[in-house]
């Protein structure tokens, strides 16, 4: 509590001294806010609000909000009712622009009934940070309080004194940035707490949330499914309940010959500990903890099972039903994690961290243009590696450009073309006006210490195409990563 009350004050003094500069320029201003956006901070917002809408900055500024909007709201609506898709809507609007602050009450609110109590309170905090008079000020402190009283105790409502009882009044503004500043101090202590004890999380928590960890799920369920629950519990399912010999003893070598069965799901088991650490707990997973049980009692029937024990078997069949209905759990949880959606908001993420780097950041350009298709369309690629895949397009974009005296100009935008098959092919294309000459040949050079070797190697692996093509419109060139679309 004495690092909050810290956290607070400096925050207060730092604000009240930014409060005394002179303003800054509207291209700054805008760089601020969109710094302000980046770092989470909940009254980024109003920072863009408050940009010039008759300057460029300030029309952007205005769009991008809007555009945003839309996913925020939707994406809400469908956390509220339960509904598929709502991460996907919220990630849209996260890489466009900052939410309105006044959704934060309707988010910690849907977070909250599904039980996801961390969230929830960082979302009511960043709500009454953000409005703390809002008209759902009072019924949030008090949700607040229910889930963490002491967090909920920065935000009472106080008496404040009237201009004739006091020389100077605080802005609102300057308290919400300190108190936001205490605010972020105990959540980074309690996520640090809960880091350190290794409190993981369900895999499919994991997987709602962490796109970059798909690439490594998929290939440890997959290596699951294939080596344990397909080829010794689903083998074994026509045996099931047949008493004869021969199936006594086909179940006998398909469950107990070669590796002890509890051995080869721990084994299982043990890989995933390796490759994702602490961030993931099977053992508080639901689905694994039945799964566990039904290993466990599967082993313990080994004798009853070679005899035909009618009760033997009939507990062989419960036990595995709850792996094969861990199969199908799964097969379902991994089924898309393979397909990116490639729209507006996944381009403007891919520009928005190369231009946040430092060596890209600091080159002055004319134009940074973004344009998505019409609707989203999907990839069978892995959202990690194309979006790797994209920065280092980009990124060399950028920097090729930075050598010429003017016109400094790079876009993103994708085509849609239907081969000769019937089949489409999705053509992400980067464009710039540098008049360097792109050897195609570097495009095939798989040397992954060279960032296109590295682009290139991944492009491969995912049957896409690379290649350079002459630009047009205003463009000398344009870099094209093509792949076919999904079904």
């Amino acid at each position: 509590m004495v690092t909050l009350v810290r956290g607070v004050c400096i925050g207060a003094l730092v604000v009240l001294a930014a409060c005394g500069s002179q303003a800054p320029e509207q291209a700054s201003a805008w760089r601020v806010a969109q710094d302000a956006f980046r770092a989470g901070d909940p009254l980024a917002w109003s920072m863009w609000r408050d940009i010039d809408a008759d300057a460029p900055e300030g029309r952007e500024a205005i769009a991008r909000l809007e555009a945003a909007d839309r996913h925020y709201r939707e994406g809400v609506r469908r956390l509220e009712q339960d509904e598929d898709g709502a991460r996907a809507e919220l990630a849209a609007g996260v890489a466009i622009a900052p939410m309105d602050p006044t959704l934060y009450l309707r988010l910690a609110r849907a977070c909250r009934a599904q039980g996801l109590s961390f969230r929830a309170a960082e979302y009511y905090s960043k709500y009454l940070a953000a409005i703390p008079e809002g008209e759902g000020a009072v019924a949030a402190r008090e949700e607040l309080a229910a889930l963490d009283p002491r967090l909920a105790g920065l935000f009472e409502s106080r008496e404040i004194a009237t201009p004739e009882a006091t020389t100077t009044t605080i802005p609102w503004r300057v308290l919400a940035a300190g108190v936001l500043l205490g605010i972020a101090l105990t959540l980074v202590w309690t996520f640090a707490l809960r880091w350190v004890r290794g409190r993981g999380v369900r895999l499919g928590h994991l997987v709602a949330r962490s796109p970059e960890f798909h690439p490594s799920v998929a290939y440890l369920v997959g290596s699951l499914r294939h080596e344990f629950l397909k080829h010794r519990i689903g083998a074994a399912a026509e045996a099931l309940g047949r008493a004869e010999p021969e199936q006594r003893a086909f179940l006998q070598e398909r469950l107990y010959g070669g590796q002890p069965l509890r051995d080869a799901w721990e084994g299982h088991l043990v890989a995933f500990e390796r490759a994702l650490g602490h961030r993931v707990d099977l053992r508080r997973d639901p689905w694994f903890r039945r799964a566990d049980r039904a290993v466990r009692l599967i082993a313990r029937l080994r004798s009853g099972i070679a005899v035909g024990a009618p009760r033997a078997l009939r507990r062989l069949r419960r036990a595995h039903g709850a792996l094969i209905a861990l199969d199908a759990h799964l097969a379902e949880m991994i089924g898309g994690l393979a397909r990116t959606s490639v729209d507006e908001g996944l381009l403007r993420e891919v520009a928005d961290e190369v231009r946040s780097e430092h060596t890209a950041g600091h080159v002055e350009l004319d134009a940074l243009e973004v344009e998505g298709p019409s609707e989203p369309v999907l990839i069978e690629v892995f959202r990690i590696d194309l979006v790797l895949i994209l920065k280092n397009v980009v990124r060399n974009a950028i920097l090729a450009v930075a050598k010429d005296e003017a016109l400094r100009r790079v876009r993103l935008d994708v085509a849609l073309e239907v081969e000769a098959t019937g089949e489409e092919t999705v053509r992400v294309r980067v464009h710039d006006t540098s008049s360097a000459r792109l050897d195609p040949e570097i495009l095939f050079d798989r040397r992954v210490d060279r960032g296109l070797g590295l682009v290139a190697a991944a492009v491969h692996r995912y049957g896409g195409t690379i290649d350079v093509e002459p630009g047009d419109e205003g463009y000398d060139k344009r870099v094209v990563v093509a792949f076919f679309r999904a079904e």
